[in-house]
């Protein structure tokens, strides 16, 4: 048990290092995400998607592991008037289950602005209607493939870069133009 405790806190120190150490553009186009993912594996996905998608220049990442870290990591940078832009919240965590903290953070006036965009592996269509029902600003399930993680991310870049801020709208339309033209490809070649 506490060996698992380590390595869990081994790895949030090097994604904390790994996601600091990221710099900003010196422009008003940078963003805030936080990620609330439970598996390292999948954090490392994301974090390696980002810079592929070359959106490490304008991002910034938090890690948290389970939704009483997520809160507790709100709360401060609340209380430090920092801001996050967007929140990447999994349904199965651990402790707090992802849709008991949508709604946690949903619920409180300091956070329910922060568009929130559920990627999940669950494609049980009742957890998308409970989730939008929750107020989730998005719900896509986590590609199976890594390319399309980097779209994501991709129109996440293009977002900033059209708009000077997150739209979840475009965000959208770009990951499903991406995904189309992907499908389309795939025709041609069989």
């Amino acid at each position: 048990m506490w060996k698992n405790k380590l390595l869990h806190n081994i790895w949030y120190m090097y994604v904390c290092f790994t996601l600091y150490t990221q710099t900003m553009v010196e422009s008003n186009l940078s963003c805030n995400i936080l990620m609330i993912e439970d598996n390292p594996a999948d954090v490392r996905l994301m974090i390696e998607a980002i810079r592929e998608a070359d959106l490490s220049d304008m991002a910034t990442s938090r890690y948290a592991y389970d939704g009483d870290e997520a809160l507790a990591i709100l709360d401060s940078a609340y209380s430090l008037g920092e801001t996050f832009h967007m929140i990447l919240l999994d349904l199965n965590m651990p402790k707090v289950s992802g849709k008991e903290l949508l709604a946690k953070i949903k619920g409180d006036e300091r956070f329910a602005d922060i568009p929130l965009f559920i990627l999940t592996n669950s494609d049980y269509k009742n957890d998308m209607i409970d989730c939008y029902n929750l107020n989730a600003n998005a719900y896509i399930q986590k590609p199976t493939d890594f390319k399309r993680l980097i779209d994501f991310f991709i129109a996440v870049k293009r977002s900033l870069e059209t708009n000077h801020r997150l739209s979840v709208f475009q965000i959208e339309r770009c990951y499903d133009e991406m995904k189309m033209a992907a499908m389309s490809k795939m025709k041609l070649l069989y």
